[in-house]
């Protein structure tokens, strides 16, 4: 099924392609980033970041961790052009990506609302095994779950403002997933 709105909640909404990218591979995706483990530091409390990451674009800060300037790779920039055209939007300027090597590494509930980031569209595409993503209104806390498996392509539309999201923890989960997250900085 094509273009399927999990969720539509007045300028919000939340679209999902199953298996759009399914003919990528997971291993070399992994191979071909540069991943890091962070520090973060929330609410006063530093520790590892439950996951490992990587950043290509302009210099961006979040949660105390700095990324400087980076180039987004040549195999980044064919798969943010087959992106932003399934959009029908410019091409993104930023990646942001996420190892998650089982079901241990996960993140909480957040919104991508930094000041420099465009929150009108913010694009997912997944690989590996399977994991919930998770949405919810801030004020309400009514929420949807979105199953996204490997090669799912996912658009957070006008999102940041009311909604959060998270990936939870899966203790059965053993086998990792990865995460390409595409934006627009103004």
């Amino acid at each position: 099924m094509d273009g399927v709105i999990v969720l539509n909640d007045g300028n919000a909404q939340c679209r999902h392609w199953p298996g759009r990218f399914a003919a990528e591979s997971l291993d070399e995706w992994i191979e071909r980033v540069p991943w890091r483990q962070n520090r973060i530091t929330v609410y006063g409390k530093t520790y590892d970041e439950p996951r490992l990451t990587a950043w290509f674009g302009p210099a961006y800060r979040y949660s105390s961790i700095d990324w400087p300037a980076s180039q987004i790779p040549v195999e980044l920039k064919e798969l943010n052009s087959l992106v932003s055209n399934k959009l029908d939007c410019r091409e993104f300027d930023a990646v942001l990506c996420n190892l998650y090597r089982d079901g241990q590494d996960a993140m909480g509930w957040h919104r991508d609302n930094e000041p420099e980031i465009d929150p009108a569209v913010i694009a997912s595409v997944s690989f590996g095994t399977r994991r919930d993503f998770k949405i919810r209104h801030r004020v309400t806390k009514e929420g949807q779950t979105v199953s996204l498996g490997h090669g799912d392509l996912l658009s957070m539309e006008q999102l940041q403002t009311h909604h959060e999201h998270a990936l939870p923890r899966r203790t059965r989960v053993l086998t990792p997933r990865l995460n390409l997250t595409f934006r627009h900085f103004r």
